[in-house]
């Protein structure tokens, strides 16, 4: 699969019981095809994956690829620290015509690097051979981390990992693992701050939880660097760096309401989360709206 640019990392809509709201996900999925992202990640760290039950996630992911239809790439989180639910999770994405899966290693254990090669050796197993793959590092949430000789290894002995993408401001560690790069191998950044420099260094993209409030920023981004336009690239990143340091990567109520702030409905929290309190939503809107005011100088459409 060839993909490359921006993914955006989907919220999952609750309604205020904490029900997924099937109609608000249908229409966030409308909304990103409209804005021509590249492709959607769903179940991921900014969709709440993790906290919701395998009968949940498999909803999910069967309203996204129905509501898409082929027209976005859709990119199903499968990780858990349950292998069983890895791999159910991983076939049914298959089933349902997903794109492609991802998974975080299996995390609070701590695990040894065999063990972490074994399991992205088991999950490509339990896959059709040609079925993408990518690799999800995030070692600061998980407590392991897929480090360069684990991925050299893996791309040796599994033909199906289509790329990775790596939640880290750990630069030198992107460019070990772009040491590896061979045949389509992608390479996502899942830091916003690093956007730019990770696509100077060689990087493919970005998988963006920030692109839930502003896709057509980091599309721009893309598209400025795409066309060798490094200054305008750059500028731009600016107010990337700006809006990432905003909603702080990780604060889904942040998110959220930054999306409601701009018209889009993303929907409740689900606890542990809670909702922004008034003063909270009352200071990001005078901020983001601070933002905004600039970015539309460059960006009349936003």
């Amino acid at each position: 699969m060839n993909l490359e640019g921006i993914i955006t990392a989907l919220v999952t809509p609750f309604d205020e019981k904490g029900n997924i709201n099937e109609e608000l996900l249908r229409s966030l999925c409308e909304y990103q095809a409209n804005k021509q992202v590249n492709g959607i990640l769903v179940l991921g760290t900014t969709g709440e994956g993790i906290s919701l039950s395998m009968d949940e996630r498999k909803l999910i992911a069967e309203i996204v690829v129905d509501e898409l239809k082929g027209t976005v790439p859709v990119i199903v989180h499968v990780g858990s620290s349950n292998i069983k639910v890895v791999f159910s999770l991983a076939q049914h994405a298959v089933d349902i015509g997903a794109n492609a899966i991802t998974s975080i290693a299996p995390y609070f254990f701590k695990m040894s690097d065999k063990e972490i090669l074994d399991f992205y050796v088991g999950l490509s197993n339990n896959v059709p051979k040609d079925y993408p793959i990518f690799v999800y590092n995030f070692p600061e949430a998980a407590g392991n981390d897929v480090n360069p000789d684990i991925l050299g290894k893996l791309l040796d002995k599994v033909e199906n990992i289509a790329g990775i993408k790596y939640s880290s401001s750990n630069m030198m560690r992107t460019q070990e693992y772009l040491k590896l790069k061979k045949n389509n191998f992608k390479i996502f950044t899942g830091a916003d701050q690093l956007f730019y420099p990770a696509l100077c260094l060689g990087c493919d993209g970005l998988v963006s939880g920030n692109a839930n409030v502003l896709p057509e920023l980091y599309l721009a981004i893309f598209r400025s660097f795409k066309e060798n336009n490094l200054k305008a690239a750059n500028k731009l990143h600016y107010f990337g760096n700006e809006i990432a340091k905003l909603f702080k990567y990780g604060n889904i109520p942040a998110l959220k309401a930054g999306m409601k702030l701009r018209g889009i409905d993303g929907g409740y929290v689900r606890q542990p989360f809670r909702e922004l309190g008034i003063h909270e939503t009352n200071k990001l809107q005078v901020e983001f709206s601070q933002i905004l005011k600039q970015i539309r100088k460059i960006l009349p459409q936003i």
